[in-house]
């Protein structure tokens, strides 16, 4: 996995981000995102998801049936 080492302004805007920090190059161009951590609130609706009693598919479950349909 490659990574770049941030300077202490960069490192302080993404630990105090409440949200995702948009990371441009020195022109301006979008490079893409950093997503922020999970919130207090992320982690209850996942709880709350897991503990439901609606089924739900694992990731490979839902791409063997998208390839069962393309066949």
């Amino acid at each position: 996995m490659s990574y770049i080492v941030l300077d202490e302004a960069q490192s302080r805007v993404i630990d105090q981000a409440k949200d995702d920090v948009e990371v441009r190059d020195r022109n301006g161009k979008h490079l893409g995102y950093i997503a922020h951590g999970f919130t207090v609130e992320d982690v209850r609706i996942a709880r709350e998801r897991a503990e439901s009693k609606v089924p739900f598919l694992s990731t490979a479950e839902v791409l063997k049936r998208l390839a069962a349909r393309d066949q």
